[in-house]
């Protein structure tokens, strides 16, 4: 990719990824292990509901990392390329004017 798209972004932005989709889906299947048949009144539909949560946690945390994404490449551009400029005046190691 672009020069802004550094390899400590790229390992962030894939562990971000990977923890917005594994730890929704995580939690929601371990709420699914407390409904039970025999106990809920709707079993099932207090599953579809635990499953429209997680649905809607993943997308959620994903427009997150998007947003993140979009911060450092809008960071990266205006900051500008790297130059090379001259010293500042007065600064240590230099004589005063």
């Amino acid at each position: 990719m672009a020069g802004w798209f550094t390899p400590l972004l790229q390992r962030r932005a894939a562990a971000a990824v990977a923890g917005s989709l594994l730890l929704p889906w995580a939690v929601g299947q371990f709420a699914k292990d407390f409904v039970q048949p025999g106990l809920a009144d709707d079993a099932v539909r207090r599953q579809l509901l635990i499953d429209f949560v997680v649905v809607g946690t993943i997308l959620f945390a994903l427009t997150m990392v998007a947003t993140w994404l979009i911060g450092c490449w809008v960071t990266a551009v205006m900051k500008g390329p790297r130059r090379a400029a001259d010293a500042f005046p007065g600064a240590p190691g230099e004589p005063p004017l």
